[in-house]
């Protein structure tokens, strides 16, 4: 069973880093991961699908992403605790992206800390490694039901494409955002 945070919502703000992530981050990648998805997409997804999310199987596919030629992982951190409370991963762009070549391909942020910037961080500093890698555009793919979609097009991205998948056995719309980049 896996150890969930949870922290007050608007908890007293502390500077919280931005770094580059390390291998001693995966777990509390994995916990950020386990716990949004839980939050985020309750009632949107099957519980039992939420249900069957491990800390274990997030831990072996953040080290596997670790281990991934051109992949980059940031982690905002609360000095306090020292637990990552927020997470951006980006690389190129994976199936095709639609003519994008760069993508960033999660960005989670602690139910307790959000709506105080750090995914604007976080999304900034994946934005930037990806300028600064030499892709010309980036694209962000995310459930269309997802109550934070909103946030994407206040960060400048544009309506790009929606797609269908399959999650957890029913199908749901993804939408895609992009973003043309400057080089570093």
């Amino acid at each position: 069973m896996s150890r969930s945070f949870v922290f007050p919502v608007r908890a007293p703000t502390r500077r919280v880093i931005v770094r580059p992530a390390v291998w001693a981050d995966i777990e509390g990648m994995a916990r950020v991961a386990v716990d949004t998805w839980n939050l985020t997409y309750d009632g949107i997804l099957p519980k039992a699908y939420l249900a069957r999310m491990r800390l274990h199987s997030q831990e072996s596919q953040r080290s596997r992403m670790m281990h991934a030629h051109g992949v980059h992982h940031f982690v905002t951190v609360e000095p306090t605790a020292g637990e990552v409370v927020g997470y951006a991963s980006c690389g190129p762009t994976r199936n095709g992206g639609g003519g994008v070549p760069g993508e960033i391909y999660e960005l989670y942020v602690q139910h307790g800390f959000q709506g105080r910037g750090i995914g604007r961080r976080l999304f900034r500093a994946a934005r930037d490694q990806l300028a600064g890698d030499g892709h010309e555009s980036m694209i962000v793919w995310v459930l269309s039901d997802n109550p934070n979609l909103g946030v994407y097009p206040r960060l400048g991205g544009w309506r790009h494409a929606k797609k269908t998948i399959r999650v957890g056995g029913v199908a749901v719309e993804e939408t895609a955002y992009t973003w043309r980049l400057d080089r570093a």
